[in-house]
């Protein structure tokens, strides 16, 4: 037993009070006046003190009160300093730090790290507070600096694998926050890991503060066998007006001894429609092609899986296909010419892996109504533009139409339509003197050139153009290239939400050789995806991305079809369901709404209260670096963020302040006080009833009567 004001004890003194009252009191006389004495007997009066206690529990109620009092005011406590850990340096600040990636699901890696974690908990003394953090790719603080053991321990047990990579940078730099914040003077931080050498750059940046441990605790094992799926190409192909996909799927074998078969299905909507076997050698990889699918309904849900095995994170891959994602091209070319100007345009436009562009060629004079309906990309192949045809295209770029303009040899542009070009069109002129001129200067930088920047990623140097057409550009557009001579070859403009390209040489071999080079394919794609506005579609997502569902432009980057990015960004407050099967409401909040991915699997999007037939539904994977067990040396971790020796005794001094702040918190979790002040007033009710019960009596027994409380 401790007090932590023993200097009250003194009050113990007051036990003796009582007694020398009862032992030191006199009798008082009483006087009595009479009118005359004659009567009465002359006996001498003896005082005496009261040499003995006739109620011994009377004055033990007083006595015991008033010692409670003054111990109560001494603040007793148990000491059990000598039960806690790390008495001589004080309280300490403690972070566990639990690795949740999906890789911790192998096993019981994930469960010892939790019976590591309660073990630190029931080892906490009274004064240490403790910190829970969970982790994969970033970090999340369940338990923040508390003295509840039962609380920690509670929420350990809700903690499960999830489908994220490790990164041990976000948690420890959460460590490091706590830490610094903290006031006490001793520190340690658990890290539970599989310790990834993936998770680990050394390049975090992280320093623990001084007096401060990191204890690494390793709960990798051996590497079991795992097949995992890294990959799933979706490329397409038009066939009688339907689009067909080919899935193909690329496998890695981890671990083994010996080659075998392995059953890759393919599921559409839930529904296993192929499977193929592929035989793998032991850390070899493989592929799988599957015959193709037609893509008849808009987000159509597919999955190739392969076995479960011992990280069943990374047995299925996940994706989204919808048909219509073709970008629709109508090119209208001269019909003076004898050669067809649409002959290289519309063979370039064909060949690709994954059918992007549906493309219709004719020859005329003019724009039509069926030019325009149901096309997204325009190209008026050195035509004649009539009046007639201004509405039509003023119409389709306000609609956020694009349209490719030839400047060619029978292009003529009428005056009505001057605003819809980015510039003016002059005389054509010859390049070079004969020998031709070339392309002198691109704009690197934008989105049609960006893919050409690197080395040996496109020549435009080769190319000759023997004649083009002069052009003056208008104060808003800009130009992307230019000969040698410094004269313009393509230049944009905007036209209400669309764009124009004026190039001002041919696209067929009449004026250069240009469609005869190898980077005039991938040129022309550049061209008409930048017109669409389309990128390559998205079939899926990473786990740890986050959608904005209000931006369009941001969804039809990703892939999302116009149609349904811009119902999604007009439609207001939206419902995911994630694929777990939570609800999350994403409210509109300046001008955003965000979806962050946590989960594996199919998110689907839809209105508050709607059972639309095919809503919006985007995949999820995770990310198959995790599955690359290797592991790192704890030391090598320890060593990069450990903080320095020199500062391990900054606290030394410190250490008598943090031993009386473990007395103090010692006494304040016991309130040992309180109970004894309880104790105190209720022995004084009992003293108040005796000692009306004694009174009571004495004055029934009579004035003669010899009564000592």
């Amino acid at each position: 037993m401790s007090f932590l004001v023993p200097l009250f004890l003194l009050g113990l003194a007051g036990v003796a009070v009582p007694i020398i009252l009862h032992l030191t009191r006199r009798q008082r006389r009483n006087v009595v006046r009479f009118p005359s004495l004659m009567f009465l007997q002359r006996i001498p009066y003896q005082e005496r003190r009261r040499r003995r206690v006739q109620h011994w529990l009377l004055l033990a109620l007083r006595a015991l009160a008033l010692a409670l009092l003054a111990v109560a005011f001494a603040r007793p406590f148990f000491d059990r300093s000598d039960l806690v850990a790390g008495t001589a340096t004080g309280p300490r600040e403690v972070v566990v730090l639990i690795d949740r990636s999906y890789s911790m699901g192998i096993g019981d890696r994930l469960d010892r790290g939790k019976t590591e974690a309660r073990q630190v908990f029931d080892g906490l003394g009274p004064l240490d507070r403790a910190s829970l953090v969970v982790f994969d790719q970033g970090a999340q603080v369940l338990v923040r600096s508390t003295t509840d053991r039962a609380r920690l321990r509670s929420v350990v047990d809700t903690i499960r694998a999830g489908s994220g990579v490790t990164r041990f940078g976000p948690a420890l730099k959460v460590a490091q926050t706590i830490l610094e914040e903290s006031t006490l003077h001793a520190a340690d931080v658990f890290l539970m890991t599989d310790f990834q050498r993936t998770g680990w750059t050394g390049d975090e940046g992280v320093r623990l503060p001084p007096g401060a441990n990191l204890v690494p605790v390793a709960l990798g094992g051996e590497v079991p066998e795992n097949v995992r799926v890294t990959d799933v190409s979706l490329p397409r192909q038009l066939e009688a007006g339907r689009e067909r996909v080919t899935p193909t799927v690329r496998l890695v074998r981890q671990g083994g001894e010996d080659a075998r078969e392995v059953p890759v299905s393919l599921e559409i909507d839930g529904q296993a429609v192929q499977t193929v076997a592929v035989r793998l050698d032991p850390n070899g990889a493989g592929t799988a092609t599957f015959q193709p699918v037609t893509v008849s309904r808009a987000h159509t849900r597919g999955t190739v899986r392969v076995p479960a095995d011992a990280l069943p994170a990374d047995d299925a891959r996940h994706f989204v296909v919808s048909p219509g994602t073709a970008a629709s091209v109508r090119i209208v070319g001269n019909a003076s010419s004898a050669e067809d100007p649409n002959l290289y345009l519309a063979r370039a436009l064909d060949i690709t892996e994954d059918g992007r562009f549906d493309v219709g060629a004719r020859r005329g004079t003019g724009v039509t109504a069926a030019d325009v309906e149901s096309a997204d990309v325009l190209v008026l192949n050195d035509m004649r533009l009539d009046a007639a045809s201004v509405d039509r295209l003023r119409a389709f770029l306000d609609d956020g139409g694009g349209v490719l303009v030839a400047l060619a040899e029978y292009a003529t542009w009428p005056a009505a339509a001057a605003d819809l070009l980015p510039g003016t069109a002059g005389e054509v002129r010859d390049r070079g003197q004969g020998r031709g001129g070339r392309l002198g200067h691109l704009e690197y930088s934008h989105p049609i050139f960006e893919v050409f920047s690197g080395p040996r990623s496109g020549d435009f140097t080769t190319a000759r153009f023997l004649r083009a057409r002069q052009f003056a550009p208008s104060d808003s557009a800009d130009v992307l290239a230019r000969f040698d001579d410094g004269s313009v070859a393509l230049v944009e403009g905007r036209v209400g939400r669309g764009r124009v390209l004026a190039w001002t040489s041919t696209l067929d071999a009449y004026w250069s050789d240009f469609a005869l080079q190898p980077v005039y394919l991938p040129f022309v794609h550049r061209l008409v995806e930048h017109l669409a506005g389309r990128t390559e579609p998205r079939s899926s997502f990473s786990v740890g991305q986050v959608v904005d569902l209000a931006d369009r432009e941001g969804l039809e980057a990703v892939g999302i079809a116009s149609a349904a990015a811009e119902t999604l960004a007009e439609g207001g407050e939206q419902v995911a369901l994630t694929p777990s099967g939570t609800p999350i409401r994403l409210s509109e909040q300046e001008g955003a709404r965000y979806l962050g991915l946590e989960e594996r699997g199919f998110y689907t999007v839809r209105p508050p209260g709607a059972e639309p037939e095919r809503p919006l539904v985007l995949a999820v994977n995770v990310d198959v670096e995790e599955s690359n067990l290797v592991a790192i040396d704890p030391d090598e971790v320890v060593l990069g963020i450990q903080a320095s020796s020199a500062g391990g005794d900054a606290f030394a001094g410190d250490v008598p302040a943090a031993a009386e702040l473990r007395r103090e918190d010692q006494e304040r979790r016991q309130s040992l006080w309180r109970w004894i002040l309880v104790g105190a007033l209720a022995l004084l009710i009992m003293e108040t009833i005796a000692s009306n019960w004694v009174s009571r009596r004495s004055t029934m027994a009579g004035p003669g009567a010899d009564v000592v409380a």
